[in-house]
């Protein structure tokens, strides 16, 4: 998650948009890893 950070944080300052959407895509794929640990922690 300090990447997505870093990323939306350069991309703001930057002005690269490109930057926020790989921020953002990135922190969709840590969701679904952690979604995808918690389920596995129930079986």
């Amino acid at each position: 998650m300090g990447y997505v950070r870093e990323l939306t944080i350069t991309g703001l300052m930057d002005e690269k948009p490109m930057m926020i959407w790989a921020a953002h895509y990135l922190s969709a794929m840590a969701k679904a890893l952690m979604d995808d640990a918690e389920l596995g922690m129930k079986h």
